[in-house]
């Protein structure tokens, strides 16, 4: 914890970053108004994007921090056994199946990216919950934390793995616009589970005080609605002849995205102030699930 902040969960942020990379650019609206936008992607070779060196991160560390709550790892981990990480991903790989794989993937990229880009990290782990691993986990699809000054900022996460962007946006705007109205069931599951990672006790007492009605301050969060969106472009990533190229070509296509995006979420009555696009392009969604079921060992 620094200055009255919540610290990630992930210690790898510089290991991640060279494998899921960002483009450092602000795309504004085709009106002008600036708008949250997060532009990443996998590295680019023999013209197809690569995943496999993200999945060794997952197997390394990602995966059983994105189910497991900061609390439950930290306490495996100090017991100094030399299998705990082990121990720990092969726990968390008993939660996912090969029927949920691929929402859980979506999850996970989305709970890396709120972590290591906007360093918000996870205050709930619902899929840690789960009591049947072929269920998928309801409501929100991550739930993370963050002190902005006095301000403590909720993000009720979305995440779409599609094919295509424009469908992907239809449904994730009409999640996160039902998601919005459904904010205090979440605040009540966040309360009854909440995970906070190395914090002080003054802190801590002071988030807890926006669960608390009883409280003196009437503060309440501030709630904010990331969606994450993978898409495939198989065209415009082997069209690319070198990685220049390629930015150049993405960022022609995030425009229309991002303009589609926020239409939509306009459409629903969605303040766009209160949502943030997350988008991530590949060469082809079935291929990046089964690499990922059949590399970290789902079994069923």
């Amino acid at each position: 914890m620094k200055n009255g902040s919540l610290s990630p969960q992930l210690k790898s942020h510089e290991d991640i970053k060279k494998v899921l990379k960002r483009i450092e650019v602000s795309l504004p609206l085709a009106d002008g108004r600036a708008v949250n936008t997060l532009l990443t992607y996998f590295p680019i070779e023999a013209g197809k994007s690569t995943h496999q060196q993200f999945l060794h991160l997952i197997k390394e560390s990602l995966l059983y921090n994105f189910v497991f709550s900061c609390s439950e790892v930290e306490k495996r981990l100090n017991v100094r056994n030399e299998k705990a990480a082990e121990y720990l991903f092969k726990k968390a790989v008993r939660k996912i199946s090969k029927a949920t794989a691929h929402g859980e993937l979506g999850e996970l990229l989305l709970f890396t990216l709120l972590d290591v880009y906007i360093k918000a990290p996870k205050i709930l782990s619902k899929i840690s919950l789960k009591t049947n691993r072929r269920m998928p986990v309801y409501g929100a699809d991550a739930v993370h934390g963050q002190m902005l000054g006095d301000e403590f900022v909720i993000y009720l996460g979305e995440s779409k793995l599609h094919t295509k962007f424009n469908g992907a946006a239809m449904k994730a705007v009409k999640s996160i616009k039902n998601a919005s109205s459904k904010y205090e069931e979440e605040l009540d599951l966040i309360d009854s589970h909440l995970d906070f990672p190395a914090i002080d006790a003054e802190l801590k007492e002071r988030l807890m005080g926006f669960f608390d009605p009883f409280s003196e301050d009437d503060q309440q969060p501030k709630i904010h609605s990331p969606c994450f969106i993978g898409f495939a472009n198989p065209e415009m990533i082997a069209g690319s002849k070198s990685e220049q190229e390629f930015i150049d070509n993405y960022l022609e296509v995030a425009k229309d995205h991002i303009g589609l995006f926020f239409e939509k979420a306009e459409s629903e009555g969605i303040n766009i102030d209160e949502t943030s696009l997350f988008i991530l392009p590949y060469s082809c969604v079935e291929s990046m699930v089964d690499d990922f079921i059949e590399y970290v060992g789902v079994k069923k």
